[in-house]
């Protein structure tokens, strides 16, 4: 005599059914990944790691515009020059600029200590301050001003404080 056990209907129904099938859950998990992953950047992106007594946190420049462009040039070939005006909106002196020019052909880095702004002031670069070759490093593309603040002796770069200049045109 045999002993058979039989489920119940619905119970055997459960068992019946199948999960997700393994393509849907491997597109699942890895876009489960990619969300958590944005979540993460996206809240380091907003964390302050600057050190105190840090002389760069108190730094923070500005482009004018003027007439719907942030920097101008003027001349051509070797003989060119850039102009801008660059305001000191932070709380602590500037005490030179790096000026960045990205060009078709090339790039451009120049170093000027000699621009100084003190705080709540303006610089007005202008002609014949910042010569650029356009026969070298082709068209503007962009121009990007890094401050510089001294500390004791020595000069600090704070590339975190930098501004980009997109809108360019003749002067």
């Amino acid at each position: 005599m045999s002993l058979i056990l039989r489920m119940p209907r619905k119970t055997r129904n459960f068992f019946n059914k199948r999960g997700v099938s393994p393509l849907i859950a491997t597109v699942l998990l890895i876009s489960f990944a990619i969300a958590l992953g944005a979540v993460v950047m996206n809240w380091g992106r907003n964390l302050d790691i600057s050190k105190p007594g840090d002389e760069c946190a108190s730094v923070a420049i500005k482009i004018r515009e003027t007439a719907n462009y942030q920097v101008c040039y003027s001349g051509s070939g070797k003989n060119s020059y850039i102009n801008s005006i660059i305001d000191n909106v932070g709380n602590i002196d500037i005490d030179g600029m790096g000026i960045w020019i990205v060009g078709e052909k090339g790039t451009k880095l120049l170093d000027f200590n000699e621009f100084s702004i003190k705080k709540n002031t303006l610089l007005d670069i202008k002609e014949k301050s910042v010569g650029y070759d356009f026969d070298e490093y082709g068209s503007i593309k962009h121009v990007q001003f890094i401050p510089k603040v001294k500390i004791e002796d020595s000069i600090e770069i704070c590339p975190k404080n930098s501004v980009k200049a997109d809108k360019i045109a003749i002067c």
